[in-house]
């Protein structure tokens, strides 16, 4: 009988997923990784036929965290489309490196965030759009943005889009 695996597939994603959380996709390595899950490389590629594989499951992950994150941290006394997007900046300044991943892979999946709301979907991209202009602006620390202030400039910003609609 074969011997029985020691480390499981959803062991090596929650490693990998820890490593890009802490420090971005581009410290993942499948040497890094064997390394922090103390084996060798073996069991990730028998896990994974590559590491765009393992990628392509981290970013789900990922999504699915912040999904999960913009429906537990919205807030309550905002209109619903309003309330997701500041959860969403939000979850930005918090898992930078999560945000990062899921925006600069493509993963960034508009369909799931408009689930989330039945609003006007031009709507919610809109206000994606401006809410993005906003994420950069403070990752890059062009400015510092107290949260109210944020609040406000998407109060502002909602209501001329819900205008134009």
């Amino acid at each position: 009988m074969p011997p029985k695996k020691q480390i499981t597939k959803q062991q090596i994603i929650d490693k990998a997923y820890e490593i890009v959380r802490r420090e971005g996709y581009e410290s993942l390595t499948a040497r890094r990784l064997a390394k922090e899950l103390n084996c060798s490389t073996q069991p990730i590629y028998l896990a994974f036929s590559d590491m765009k594989e393992l990628k392509a499951e981290l970013i789900k992950n990922a999504q699915e965290q912040m999904l999960k994150y913009i429906i537990a941290s919205s807030d309550k006394d905002l209109p619903s489309p309003l309330a997701c997007i500041l959860a969403y900046i939000r979850f930005a300044q918090k898992e930078k490196q999560l945000f990062q991943l899921i925006f600069t892979s493509g993963g960034l999946n508009l369909d799931k965030i408009n689930e989330l709301d039945s609003g006007n979907i031009k709507l919610d991209i809109n206000m994606i759009v401006y809410a993005n202009g906003i994420i950069m602006m403070l990752a890059f620390k062009s400015f510092e943005i107290p949260e109210e202030k944020i609040k406000d400039m998407l109060i502002h910003a909602y209501e001329l889009f819900e205008k134009d609609n």
